[in-house]
């Protein structure tokens, strides 16, 4: 699965969430959360996706791009 970058851009400035925020509250590393925001190209693990969706309070389906 893939994140769409804008929208997860956008979900951050919505909540003024800075990416240090994000990795901590998403539990997620420098690393995924870079390869996230530069590469549209970058799939995965569901269960990471859906991490990120809890710290932003959004669906999956909506960081994914299925839902709009």
């Amino acid at each position: 699965m893939r994140i769409s970058s804008i929208t997860l851009n956008l979900s951050m400035a919505k909540k003024r969430m800075m990416v240090k925020d994000l990795e901590s509250m998403g539990g997620v590393s420098r690393s995924t959360s870079a390869r996230i925001r530069s590469d549209p190209k970058h799939t995965m693990n569901p269960k990471t996706i859906g991490k990120i969706a809890k710290a932003l309070d959004v669906s999956v389906e909506y960081l994914t791009g299925i839902e709009r």
